[in-house]
């Protein structure tokens, strides 16, 4: 029912505004920020531009809540009932001693649904409330049976302050499966301010209606008037509602936005890593069903002579083992380059000369002998046995892999010696010399 003035209830609403982020499920609105002081109007009719004070912890329907303002069929009924309902003052205490012990639990199970960051900004307000004293229900029926709206006025004891403060709060009370009453807290002026449950626009404008009666604005009017006496009249309560309570709930904004803010980073991070974490598992199940169906299209072939096996299709890959003349391996593709992809230990994938395979074990074994392209050590009589020692006469380069382009490991000179690992058809002799291996052309070892 606050209906607050910014430029005098001693806040400065742009400073505040600071604290605040755009996420609409998390902002902080500045009215909830300022009900600090549940500070009611002296004059609540709309146009009004009075100073609005009231110190308890709730604020009436603000700018941030945008409603139909067409008329409801339900009329609130015109005359309050003042504390004519038991049942409903109990429940009112029971909340307001709750409240002031920041006793959650119970809170929680009266007021239905009470949002994480409503009992943070209570747990906050509460350190400052000794008790809630005199308090009265003012109580007019809602707008299904069973259920109220309640003005209720109150002193608040704070802690530390001789002079109560007098305040005026609001509550849409329902009745719930047990014929038990409970606070409706999608209507309290807490989540009015910040809508983090959805409101039935028509209840909205049924508390609207309610605020613009003669009675209700009489009620403020009153309870404004004894707060203007009451901070009047002693400065330490003054000081505590105008500076010390505003600070303290700036700082919780402030608190509250870097954990929204913080909470949507991680949030983003682990949508990322499990978005991540979907992509690597659609690849592995990709690369798992290629793998299927090339076994499921493998063939076994037959090697005809004794080949390196390389680690890609060319014959500057490196070399990952060899196969013997003879022997048999898993064919998954004949590729078009000249080259077969095969199954080189175990689900390795290796790629050998397409021409030294065949689908015939007959001819494999015939030719197992024979020694060509691809094969360990050249047989013809230019190459050298493997373990062959050789000296060197003049100086040689010895090179990275079988190309006079390729990486220079070391030069050899006359009198050194290397040792023979292998001779290839290609014309070059694998070699090492002081711990290095390389290849040399195989015409300037001879």
């Amino acid at each position: 029912m606050a209906r607050l003035d910014n430029e005098n209830n001693g806040i400065n609403i742009d400073t505040f505004k600071k604290f605040l982020i755009h996420n609409k499920n998390q902002v902080i609105s500045v009215a909830v920020i300022l009900l600090i002081l549940v500070v009611l109007g002296a004059n609540a009719k709309k146009g009004n531009t009075d100073t609005a004070v009231v110190a308890d912890t709730q604020t009436e329907v603000t700018e941030t809540t945008e409603v139909s303002t067409e008329e409801t069929e339900t009329e609130v009924s015109t005359e309050y009932q003042v504390d004519e309902n038991p049942d409903i003052n109990e429940l009112i205490t029971k909340y307001y001693t709750a409240y002031a012990d920041a006793d959650l639990e119970t809170l929680s199970g009266i007021a239905v649904p009470m949002t994480e960051l409503e009992q943070s900004y209570i747990g906050v307000f509460s350190q400052y409330v000794e008790s809630y004293q005199n308090i009265v229900c003012y109580t007019k029926g809602g707008m299904e049976d069973g259920s109220y709206i309640v003005s209720v006025s109150l002193d608040i004891k704070f802690v530390d302050v001789e002079t109560t403060a007098p305040g005026l709060d609001f509550f849409y009370i329902r009745t719930n499966e047990d014929d038990q009453f409970y606070i409706d807290n999608v209507y309290s002026t807490f989540n009015l301010s910040n809508q983090e449950n959805e409101l039935d626009n028509d209840v909205v404008t049924f508390i609207n209606d309610f605020e613009e009666q003669e009675d209700v604005i009489a009620l403020q009017e009153e309870v404004q008037a004894k707060y203007e006496e009451a901070i009047a009249s002693d400065e330490s309560l003054a000081t505590l509602v105008t500076s010390t309570i505003p600070a303290a709930i700036a700082n919780w904004s402030a608190e509250k936005a870097e954990e929204a803010k913080q909470a949507e980073a991680d949030a983003k991070a682990a949508a990322e890593a499990e978005a991540a974490a979907a992509a690597e598992a659609e690849a592995a199940a990709e690369a798992e069903a290629a793998l299927a169906e090339k076994i499921a299209n493998a063939v076994t072939v037959y090697v005809t002579e004794k080949i390196n096996v390389r680690e890609s299709p060319s014959t500057d890959s490196a070399v990952i083992g060899q196969l013997e003349g003879g022997s048999t391996t898993t064919m998954y593709e004949a590729r078009d380059d000249g080259w077969a992809e095969i199954d080189y230990s175990g689900g390795q994938i290796g790629y050998v000369k397409l021409e030294y395979l065949t689908t015939d074990g007959t001819t494999a074994l015939a030719t197992a002998e024979t020694t060509t392209d691809e094969t360990t050590a050249t047989a013809a009589t230019d190459g050298f046995a493997e373990g062959t020692v050789i000296t060197i006469n003049g100086s040689i380069n010895i090179r990275e892999s079988m190309d006079t382009n390729s990486e220079k490991l070391a030069t050899v000179y006359s009198g050194n010696t290397v040792t023979v690992v292998m001779s290839y058809a290609e014309g070059w002799t694998k070699v090492t010399f002081d711990g290095i291996t390389g290849y040399i052309k195989t015409d300037l070892l001879q």
